[in-house]
């Protein structure tokens, strides 16, 4: 097939991942596509938006659905037919097999449109070792106007045979100031919350626009940070009552091992904030909303002290990944950190 012709516009998310995007308009523009595309990088990047923004781009080069499709979102773009996504279902670790053979056996099948037929994996990296196996046959038996998009996290946790027979597009964080211009100029804020906001992102666009629009998911970060700064204050007795409160708190959720990994993930970014300020290196902080209370942990610990922390947190997260029991592991960082 020859190029598009240049009166089509691409949709694509309004700040972020210029690399990619560039990558992907000129694919799309000289009909240059992989059967297999590997979105890899770290959360909160924009990955699934861009991985729904280049779905919707491949379904309107068919000039006949370009009306239709125009104002479709990721919901309605699945009623098209030629549009699918997998994902972990609720409390489940893995992708299973059969989720993967379903997908399979739906890219197998004719377009309705006689156009692209699109399969997007979240969390490509929690396939079972059965589902890589599956998918892996499909991509060695090319099918035309198939393309799927694995969206990871986690690039070496993908099969190795899978990652070579796919395109991998790479996702980086942004820098502090073009989100903090962008939510200045877009959203309109004042200067003082849109530093707090796209430090508190670490690089990552989406990240920030969820904490100004989601004012729950932002309040619920802000006590996890809180919530590590008042064990680093307490003895261990107290820590333990600290993790029992919480455990019961969320007694309800699904996954309290997932959620416990979110936690300690909050947790060593507070502590690389704790290791920057004994450095001398406060204008890096993430967390420039919490300053005061950092500065009042870092007195109680010698400088040395943070490293230690940061080790003992990131072997944490290793436990939980091994199925370590949850509470097993937040007890050991109460006495040990």
């Amino acid at each position: 097939m020859g190029k598009v012709k240049s009166t089509i516009e691409f949709s694509w998310p309004l700040i972020g991942n210029t690399a990619a995007i560039d990558f992907l308009t000129k694919s799309l523009m000289n009909r240059r596509l992989a059967q297999t595309y590997i979105f890899a990088g770290p959360e909160h990047l924009g990955k699934n938006t861009i991985a729904y923004c280049f779905a919707k781009n491949l379904l309107l080069l068919d000039e006949n659905r370009q009306e239709n499709l125009a104002d479709l979102d990721e919901s309605k773009m699945s009623l098209s037919g030629d549009f699918h996504v997998v994902q972990r279902e609720p409390g489940k670790k893995n992708i299973s097999i059969e989720q993967i053979r379903d997908l399979i056996k739906i890219l197998e099948m004719s377009s309705f449109a006689n156009s692209y037929k699109i399969g997007i994996i979240k969390e490509a990296e929690t396939i079972s070792e059965q589902g890589m196996n599956a998918l892996l046959k499909i991509l060695e038996e090319p099918r035309s106007q198939v393309v799927i998009i694995l969206i990871t996290a986690h690039l070496e946790a993908i099969l190795k045979t899978i990652v070579s027979r796919s395109q991998v597009v790479n996702f980086y964080p942004v820098r502090t100031e073009i989100i903090h211009d962008h939510l200045v100029d877009y959203y309109k804020l004042n200067p003082a919350l849109a530093k707090n906001l796209s430090r508190l992102a670490l690089g990552r666009p989406p990240l920030a626009i969820k904490f100004l629009e989601d004012k729950e998911f932002y309040q619920n970060y802000l006590a996890a940070v809180n919530f590590f700064l008042t064990i680093l204050e307490n003895q261990i007795p107290d820590r333990f009552k600290l993790i029992a409160k919480w455990i019961m708190a969320h007694k309800g959720e699904s996954d309290l091992s997932l959620l416990a990994g979110d936690l300690i993930s909050v947790w060593e970014a507070v502590g690389r904030d704790l290791l920057l300020i004994s450095s001398g290196s406060q204008n890096l902080l993430q967390h420039e909303v919490a300053k005061d209370a950092l500065l009042k942990v870092k007195n109680n610990y010698e400088a040395g002290d943070w490293l230690r922390v940061l080790k003992l947190l990131k072997l944490s997260r290793n436990y939980l990944s091994a199925n370590v029991n949850y509470k097993n592991v937040l007890e050991n960082i109460a006495i040990n950190i």
